[in-house]
C-alpha cells in the first residue's frame, strides 16, 4: 500500500490517460480519421515538418543566449550553437520515452554539464523552460478575454503564472539566505547535516547564482528572450495552421494561436502521462467551437504528434554519437 501511495502521481497520470484514450476511442469514427489523413496535401505536410524545425531553431537560439550569458560571466568553456542544437534534439528524442518533458531536460543538463558544469547547464535549461511557460501562460490568459470557451481556464492559467513568479522570488530569497548562513553554519562536521545535504545545498546555491546572473544582462537581451519565447508559441500555432490547410481548412490565425496555446497549458496539468488523451480531447473540444468535426480535430492532433516524433528521431542519432565520444 505504501508503495502504491509513493507512486500515486504516476498512477493518476496513467489512469487519466487510459480513461481519456478509452473515451476518444469510443467516440470517434476511426475510418473517417484515416480517410482525412490520406486526403492531406504532401506539400503542406512537408511545410509543417519544416515549420517544426524552425520552431525548434528559435528555442535553440534562446538556449544559446542563456548559455552564453552564463559562460561570459563565469569564464568557462565555449558551447557552440551546433552542439546545443544536437543536445536539444537529444532531449526531444528522450521525451518520447520518459515521463513528461522533464526527462529530456535532464538529459540535456547531463550532456551540457560536461562542458559548462552542471549549475550553468541546469540554470539555462530551467530558464529556457520557464520563459517559454510564461509566454504561453500570458497568451492563454489574454486569449480567455476574447474566447468564451477559454474562460473556464482563466483561474488555472493565472495560477500557473503566479506560481512561476513566486518561485522566481523564492529562488532569490533562498540564495540570499544561503549566502548569509554560509559563514555561520558552514561546519561540515555537524552531525545533523548529512554529506548529501551539503552537496545538494552547494549545487542549489551555484545553480541559483547562475540563474540570477541573467539579471546583469541589458534590457535588449531580455527583449530578445521574450520575443523568442513568444515566437516559439507562434511557431506551434503555425505548424497546426499548415496541418489544417493540408486538408483544406483555414482557421482564423488569432483563434488558432489562442486555442493551441490553451491546449499547451492544459496539457501541462498532472492528470495524464505526457498529455496523452488530454491533448486530443482539447483539440476536439476547442475546435468544435469553430465548426471543425471531432474526427478532423483528432486527425490534426495525431499528425502533429507524429511529425514531432519523427523530427525527434535525429536526436537518437546524435545521442549515439555522443555515447561513442565518451565510451
Amino acid at each position: 500500500m505504501a508503495s502504491l501511495w509513493k507512486h500515486k502521481g504516476l498512477i493518476i497520470r496513467v489512469f487519466g490517460s487510459t480513461f481519456l484514450i478509452f473515451w476518444i476511442l469510443n467516440k470517434m469514427e476511426w475510418n473517417k480519421v484515416i480517410e482525412i489523413a490520406k486526403e492531406g496535401s504532401p506539400f503542406y505536410f512537408l511545410a509543417a515538418f519544416v515549420a517544426i524545425q524552425l520552431t525548434v531553431f528559435s528555442s535553440i537560439v534562446k538556449w544559446k543566449m542563456l548559455v552564453d550569458s552564463s559562460l561570459k560571466q563565469d569564464k568557462k568553456q565555449y558551447a557552440s550553437f551546433f552542439k546545443l542544437g544536437r543536445l536539444y534534439y537529444i532531449g526531444l528524442f528522450f521525451n518520447n520515452f520518459l515521463p513528461g518533458s522533464v526527462g529530456g531536460d535532464v538529459v540535456r543538463v547531463y550532456y551540457l554539464g560536461r562542458i559548462t558544469g552542471v549549475p550553468i547547464a541546469t540554470a539555462s535549461v530551467a530558464f529556457e523552460r520557464i520563459t517559454s511557460g510564461m509566454a504561453l501562460v500570458v497568451i492563454a490568459v489574454l486569449s480567455s478575454f476574447s474566447m468564451e470557451a477559454a474562460r473556464p481556464y482563466v483561474l488555472t492559467t493565472t495560477l500557473v503564472l503566479g506560481i512561476i513568479l513566486i518561485l522566481l522570488l523564492l529562488v532569490g530569497k533562498l540564495v540570499k539566505t544561503m549566502k548569509s548562513r554560509d559563514g555561520v553554519t558552514g561546519d561540515t562536521t555537524d552531525v545533523s547535516m548529512d554529506k548529501w545535504f551539503i552537496k545538494l545545498k552547494k549545487a542549489l546555491l551555484k545553480t541559483s547564482e547562475a540563474a540570477l546572473n541573467y539579471r546583469k544582462e541589458h534590457f535588449i537581451w531580455w527583449i530578445k528572450i521574450i520575443m523568442l519565447s513568444l515566437l516559439f508559441q507562434v511557431g506551434l500555432a503555425w505548424i497546426n495552421d499548415l496541418l489544417f490547410l493540408s486538408i483544406g481548412i483555414d482557421i482564423p490565425w488569432i483563434n488558432l494561436l489562442m486555442i493551441i496555446t490553451l491546449i499547451s497549458v492544459i496539457s501541462m496539468l498532472p492528470i495524464s502521462l505526457n498529455g496523452l488523451g488530454v491533448r486530443e480531447g482539447c483539440y476536439v473540444f476547442f475546435f468544435k467551437e469553430l465548426g471543425v468535426s471531432a474526427e478532423t480535430s483528432l486527425t490534426i492532433s495525431l499528425l502533429f504528434f507524429i511529425f514531432v516524433s519523427i523530427s525527434s528521431l535525429a536526436g537518437g542519432l546524435f545521442w549515439m554519437a555522443e555515447r561513442g565520444k565518451h565510451s
